[in-house]
Formats: structure tokens, sequence, C-alpha cells
């Protein structure tokens, strides 16, 4: 051994140790548990960013979960608040997991007709025809997403948003929010 201050490489045994004797672990424990000769596979559990995993973190995950009265409180919070996107969000998310739980089902609804009379109003009546306030080769350049431009196509300055509504396929609240949107990106105007 040599009397200086830095670390050396080669151990006694003769195998080079390229962490200069600062290794928490010794070498020939392999924390993968897997047989290999990959200097990267033997260490990666050691310079993995991850946290160690924590013994009994899954159960207190599910006691940190939020109780039905909490998810509930949250919903009711929400639908008095007018924020009836949250609140449908929230009550979809607890009829997923209780597909009988009448309280979510209820705010779903209401917020559901509420947030339809909020698009309507917004409209102005589902009897207006739109048509395209923009060039049609300069639609691409709106960037819209696939259900969008589905509806934008079935807008021809003929067609009721009402016949455009039951023509688009998708769920009457959906189509009517992404119709409010072009509405409001000034993609599409009221013609008649």
């Amino acid at each position: 051994m040599s009397d200086s201050n830095f670390p050396t490489v080669l151990r006694a045994d003769g195998v080079i140790d390229l962490t200069g004797g600062l290794a928490r672990e010794p070498v020939d424990e392999r924390p993968t548990g897997r047989p290999s000769g990959d200097a990267w596979v033997v260490d990666r559990d050691r310079r993995s960013l991850l946290p160690p995993p924590v013994p009994g973190a899954a159960a207190a995950q599910e006691a940190d979960s939020p109780s039905p009265d909490d998810i509930h409180r949250e919903i009711a919070d929400h639908f008095a608040l007018g924020d009836y996107a949250a609140a449908l969000h929230s009550a979809e998310l607890q009829l997923g997991l209780d597909p009988d739980d009448e309280s979510a089902r209820h705010y779903a609804d209401a917020s559901r007709a509420r947030l339809e009379i909020r698009h309507t109003t917004r409209i102005g009546s589902l009897e207006y025809v739109f048509n395209l306030a923009v060039p049609a080769a300069k639609v691409k350049w709106l960037g819209l997403d696939p259900q969008a431009a589905f509806l934008l196509s079935l807008v021809d300055g003929q067609t009721t948003v009402a016949e455009v509504l039951e023509l688009c396929q998708l769920g009457r609240l959906e189509a009517l929010r992404v119709f409010t949107e072009l509405l409001e990106a000034k993609a599409i105007l009221r013609v008649a």
C-alpha cells in the first residue's frame, strides 16, 4: 500500500476498483441479484434516481386515498362554486369507482346539464347556421384535434348546429364544447 492520501484503484487482490475504495457495497455483492459481468448492470440499483422502496408504502398510499365523503364534499364544492367541469370530472371519477353512487350520478347529470346550457348560451341557438370563417386551405393551420376537425368539416353554411351535433357522433356535451371553442377561436361564424 502506498502512503498517499489519494485513493487507489488497484486493490490488493489485483482487481481494479473504479470507485477508488469509496464504494458503499462490496464489489462481490450484486444488488440486482442477476449474474452479470457488466459493471453498469451490477451498479444500476445503487445509481438509480428513484427513492428506495419503503416497506408498507402501498398500504400507506391506500390509507391516504380520500374517503367517499371527502370526494362527495369535493364534488359539491366544485358545483357550488360554478366549476361544473371540475364537478363533472370528479363525479365521473367517483362513478368509475362506484357505479351505484347516486349522489355522484346526480352531480354528474346536473353538471352536464349546466355545461350544456352554458355552451348553448355562448352559441346562441341550436337552430343557427354557421360557416367557415377561414379559407379551407388554412384550416390545417388552426391546429385542431381530430374531433374538432371532423366537427368543423360538418359546418357548411346550410346545416344547423343541432344537425351538426347529431351528425358528429360525439357526446352532446363534448360536441357543444368543441363547437364553442371553434366559435371563440373565430374559426366559424354565424350566417343565419
